[in-house]
């Protein structure tokens, strides 16, 4: 029986990821839960294993190419008694030094693979020759020869005959040669035109002017995760009108219940104190704790809230379920908890989905304040500023009096299309309010 290896939903938003490369072989013979390639997405990376035991008899994504979830990856021979066909398997293996095409496939035994589609560039512009003949290279680098305007002619290619790879084209963006040479058109083989998008589409941002290389300037690619992010984020803003409130909030009480911790052995930080003032207040304001989907509202029963968290690959936003329910401690031990295996590798693709809620904390070095964007398909998102003292005018007793006290500037993004001014105030002062009263049971 085959088994279909699927491309799985790693975090509710995530709709399509990246493979980055197979660990097994056409032929090899896998168990179940063994790593059969690693995915890329704007959340994590992430091995995919082998759903079970079997030999693998098919691999239909290849290196590089971005599939959507649900895609079938692999197929997997599960019937080692009859299904498997009575000659061997012929082995394959991808060639990463050209993108790992069809027509790159290093056969053993059986017929040859045809080769890759021919792709032709358009003449240079002048003073450099025309270029001519054929010019055999993957739609990857095509694409990269467009975005960056090269003459594929001028980049010595260390591919199979002289192609010229991805690595080659990465190569010379990086040497600086490519500010000095002139722009190049590189026009990829004939595809049918898109159908056209639906009115309510939002239109594709304008592609920003490339930029001129200078010496000593470095090119650094954007890697898959950092692809998604961006796409993420601009897609955020296309959907979705942001409003961003602002809130000064007296943490006075907050540092009070720091210091007590601190002497009794725990070390608080303010992120978990600010955790549970929004949970507090999104149980009492359940249309902040909703999720959009299509013209409907989604209001979500449990609580969920995604902890954004900073590691060398990019942003991570692990979820702290049902975080209602915790105690001020147990916040502090899951947001340390997150933050750790986060930066190690660790955090699982479940931890990345099921939010209801965003808070992003940029830490002692934030600044005062700043406009976070939402995480779709949410419809609020929390930021944290920079805590400063300060002197302050308060009452005492009816007599005004100036203190110092430690003062931090919370912002709320919103989605308008679901929440209105009344409520999006609402919910800001009411974590505001938590938050100076200092009860923390």
């Amino acid at each position: 029986m085959l088994v279909d290896v699927v491309m799985p939903q790693l975090g509710e938003s995530v709709v399509e990821g990246v493979v980055v490369k197979w660990l097994v072989e056409v032929g090899a013979l896998v168990v179940k839960d063994q790593p059969l390639l690693e995915i890329s997405t704007d959340k994590v990376d992430a091995e995919i294993p082998s759903p079970s035991a079997g030999r693998v008899t098919q691999i239909l994504a290849k290196p590089g190419e971005t599939v959507p979830i649900l895609a079938v990856l692999a197929k997997i021979e599960t019937d080692q008694g009859a299904g498997l066909p009575a000659e061997p398997i012929p082995e394959h293996k991808w060639d990463e030094e050209t993108e790992g095409m069809p027509g790159h496939l290093a056969r053993k035994t059986g017929p040859p693979i045809p080769a890759p589609p021919r792709v032709e560039p358009s003449a240079p512009a002048p003073p450099h020759p025309p270029t001519t003949g054929r010019i055999r290279i993957t739609p990857v680098v095509a694409r990269m020869a467009a975005e960056h305007g090269l003459d594929l002619s001028r980049i010595p290619g260390t591919g199979i005959d002289g192609r010229v790879t991805r690595k080659d084209v990465e190569g010379y963006l990086a040497s600086g040669q490519a500010a000095s040479a002139a722009p190049a058109e590189v026009r990829p083989a004939a595809t049918p035109a898109p159908a056209k998008a639906p009115a309510a589409t939002p239109p594709k941002a304008a592609r920003a002017p490339m930029a001129a290389l200078a010496e000593g300037d470095q090119v650094v690619p954007w890697t898959p995760i950092r692809k998604r992010i961006a796409e993420h984020m601009v897609r955020s803003k296309q959907a979705s009108p942001h409003v961003h409130i602002f809130a000064e909030v007296d943490m006075h009480k907050v540092a009070a219940v720091r210091a007590k911790a601190k002497k009794e052995g725990e070390n608080l930080t303010y992120l978990p104190f600010v955790i549970h003032a929004a949970a507090k207040a999104l149980r009492e304001i359940p249309i902040m704790n909703a999720t959009v989907s299509e013209e409907s509202t989604v209001l979500k029963k449990d609580i969920h809230i995604a902890i954004a968290v900073d590691t060398e690959k990019g942003l991570l936003v692990p979820v702290l379920r049902h975080a209602d329910r915790m105690s001020l401690k147990e916040i502090s031990a899951a947001t340390d908890n997150f933050g750790a295996r986060a930066k190690s590798g660790k955090i699982s693709p479940d931890e990345l989905s099921g939010g209801t809620f965003s808070i992003t904390n940029p830490g002692i070095k934030g600044n005062l304040f700043g406009t976070p964007i939402i995480n779709q398909p949410q419809v609020g998102i929390l930021r944290l500023g920079q805590i400063v003292k300060r002197p302050v005018v308060i009452d005492v007793d009816g007599e005004e009096t100036v203190v110092i006290r430690p003062m931090m500037y919370l912002c709320c993004a919103y989605d308008h299309r679901v929440i209105d001014g009344v409520v999006g105030n609402g919910f800001l002062y009411r974590v505001r309010e938590i938050l100076e009263a200092g009860d923390f049971s």
